[in-house]
């Protein structure tokens, strides 16, 4: 059975991104997409904000009636999307590149088991009787590795350009990729449009006795995927031992000490960092 919880959400800056929510035996955590334009499409602060709140809205409605399968959620969901938008675009999209967007993992416990379905770049990690297990983003495509690869290079062959100058160099790679949300060959999110079934991960696990699951936005993983201080299953010890609360406030020292992103290349300086932790008690 499920024993207790952990969940904290810590900001980047003014304007919280992503949505961490526990409800009834559902919990989640929903990671909006950075804005590419300059004025939102929606009457919220950013496009992010307002798919990671509606998300998060949809979710705590739905939990009190969950569908029997989570399977179903993906559709549900952009169904619940497409109608928020139009109540609160202030202006049709010009394009796919423009749909606000989210990726999120999303579980229901059931005894010694949990139920999950994840789209896009959060983590799920699970304590099984064969160790640690995680699911969602692939190791591969962990951390946005081709950011790093553009930084670096334009570093390496600009070396007095001014700082900040690097990462004009992804915003016109970031726009064009948007473009390919939800299409066969590109990438899957929660956003105005079907996402195939290629890119929803879905499953049931059975969760060691005592063990624990941890659902983290990429911000907060961040800890293994970009800096290196723990593996996936150090991760998850860690957060059991200290709390989500202690390993964010660490995130953020790191991010702070390499404030122009040269020891460790990434997109922003500082990303929204958010986690769920469930903890299953000994009888499962």
């Amino acid at each position: 059975m499920l024993a207790d919880i952990d969940i904290n959400s810590l900001a980047a800056n003014e304007v919280n991104e992503d949505r961490a929510g526990i409800a009834g035996a559902m919990a989640w955590v929903i990671d909006g997409a950075t804005d590419l334009i300059d004025t939102p499409l929606t009457t919220a602060a950013t496009d992010a904000s307002w798919v990671a709140e509606t998300l998060d809205t949809l979710l705590r409605t739905l939990a009190a009636a969950p569908p029997a399968d989570l399977a179903d959620l993906p559709a549900i969901l952009t169904e619940g999307l497409q109608l928020e938008f139009r109540r609160a675009a202030r202006r049709r999209p010009i394009g796919r590149h423009e749909h606000p967007s989210a990726s999120g993992i999303i579980v229901r416990a059931d005894g010694a088991h949990l139920e999950y379905v994840a789209v896009g770049d959060c983590s799920l990690l699970v304590t099984t009787a064969a160790g640690v297990r995680r699911i969602g983003v692939s190791e591969r495509d962990a951390g946005d590795r081709w950011v790093a690869e553009t930084l670096t290079t334009f570093r390496a062959r600009n070396p007095d350009a001014a700082a900040g100058a690097a990462h004009k160099q992804l915003w016109p790679k970031l726009g064009a990729a948007r473009g390919a949300m939800n299409q066969p060959d590109g990438y899957g999110v929660f956003s105005l449009t079907p996402i195939p079934s290629r890119f929803i991960q879905r499953g049931r696990l059975q969760i060691a006795s005592g063990g624990h699951a941890l659902i983290a936005s990429d911000g907060l993983m961040r800890l293994v995927d970009i800096f290196g201080c723990y593996t996936a299953e150090e991760l998850m010890f860690a957060v059991v031992d200290r709390g989500i609360s202690s390993l964010a406030m660490e995130l953020r020292k790191i991010e702070e000490a390499d404030r122009e992103c040269v020891r460790f290349p990434r997109a922003k300086r500082h990303d929204d960092a958010s986690g769920v932790l469930l903890s299953f008690g000994n009888e499962c």
